[in-house]
């Protein structure tokens, strides 16, 4: 029997990520950490599609995760790092026993503000840009665990300072990760900067916007003016930058965006073509249809039928 969901749900705290995920029980909503291997024996091999909304890091020392994104599948090897930040589409499937660290967060208690102009540059490898996952060399990788293992450690303490020493544990953590994923990334310009900032609150308010849709609380499809107004920028400013720093219009980027929902949920759920195209508020099926093609050379129904067999080979 599929047991595929019928919407994309948004899992807004950590405490609700564990209970999906059945590995427990959160000590706490703001930050958490754990050892894979020490992970409940009923926990989800297949990870249903979802949204966080909260940072997490997944550190692994041994290959077994299948993240299955809308757009591309990621294999997890030795000694590699996976980034999810709030608001990711994602899903995965466990292909056997993992060791390594899962690490979850919210911005407030790691201090990070997303539409700081500076966030960019200072945590690169949470933004929607990054690559999702990244190599570790085996020194990086014991760098990074005797960190996870002092988190750890103090996370099952009862000291009454124990959250000051994380949020310092947790800050230095991420310095040496960006240490690392800076060894393949240039500077930028403060211009550069100012811009990566505008298109994280470009992305952000396009994400919530989408997550409105998709419960309903708005009902006509998003727009470069309706977009911009909700920032408080004018259209045709905001369309420069995004332009110029993403290679494409703003009208281009939304309809990307589009699409990339329409396959979540092609991949991800039992829903018709019909209540999608309702869902992403379309006039009608057959716009829906011409509109996907266009984008990506197939019909809907067809694209369902090779991302099953591409994506989902042990699910069929």
């Amino acid at each position: 029997m599929d047991r595929r969901p019928q919407h994309i749900p948004v899992l807004k705290t950590i405490g609700q990520f564990y209970d999906t995920f059945q590995i427990g029980t959160a000590p706490n909503d703001s930050f958490t950490i754990m050892r894979m291997e020490d992970q409940p024996k009923g926990k989800l091999l297949y990870m249903p599609l979802f949204r966080g909304n909260f940072f997490r890091l997944v550190f692994c020392k041994t290959p077994g995760i299948r993240f299955l994104l809308p757009d591309q599948i990621v294999d997890t090897s030795s000694n590699c790092l996976y980034f999810a930040y709030p608001g990711k589409i994602e899903s995965w499937q466990r292909i056997e026993v993992i060791y390594g660290f899962i690490c979850c967060f919210t911005p407030e208690f790691a201090g990070i503000d997303l539409l700081r102009p500076s966030f960019e540059k200072e945590f690169p490898f949470l933004t929607a840009e990054s690559d999702s996952l990244i190599s570790l060399t085996k020194d990086e990788t014991n760098t990074l665990s005797k960190i996870a293992e002092a988190m750890l450690e103090e996370m099952n303490a009862s000291r009454p300072d124990k959250f000051d020493m994380l949020k310092h544990l947790l800050h230095t953590y991420l310095i040496q990760i960006r240490r690392m994923y800076y060894k393949k990334v240039s500077t930028k310009s403060a211009l550069q900067l100012n811009h990566a900032a505008i298109v994280g609150r470009f992305r952000k308010t396009i994400n919530d916007y989408f997550m409105q849709l998709a419960s309903g609380s708005v009902n006509e499809r998003p727009s470069v003016s309706t977009i911009s107004s909700l920032m408080n920028l004018n259209a045709s400013y905001l369309n420069t930058v995004v332009k110029q720093h993403v290679g494409l219009t703003a009208s281009s980027f939304i309809h990307e965006k589009t699409i990339l929902e329409a396959k979540s949920y092609l991949m991800h759920t039992d829903l018709q073509v019909a209540e999608i195209s309702y869902r992403l508020q379309f006039l009608d099926v057959p716009y829906f249809t011409r509109f996907f093609k266009k984008m990506t050379g197939l019909t809907p129904g067809a694209f369902r039928n090779e991302a099953i067999k591409k994506f989902l080979p042990h699910l069929s």
